[in-house]
């Protein structure tokens, strides 16, 4: 797999980053303590999933083919795909 096609960065890191105050360094509490940091977003998650559930899922679904499309046409090098 080419490296290109590798985002250098998660889009979820991304969002903690911006959510969390600059002072507070989660990654290295994750890399201390995985478990607890695991259950916690995992109880996150579940939380989320159980009231907006469909929400989420339809913004999940318009980001990754919004980030295909983008992908896709970055490879091919032109606008093969339009973004609706």
């Amino acid at each position: 797999m080419s490296s290109r096609l590798v985002p250098s960065e998660p889009a979820a890191h991304e969002v903690v980053d911006e959510l969390m105050p600059e002072s507070f360094e989660w990654e290295r509490l994750v890399r201390t303590y995985p478990v607890p940091a695991l259950l916690l977003a995992a109880a996150g998650g579940f939380i989320l999933g159980r009231s907006r559930g469909g929400v989420v899922v339809g913004a999940l679904a318009s980001f990754a083919a919004a980030r295909v499309t983008d992908e896709v046409n970055r490879v091919l090098g032109e606008d093969v795909l339009e973004p609706e």
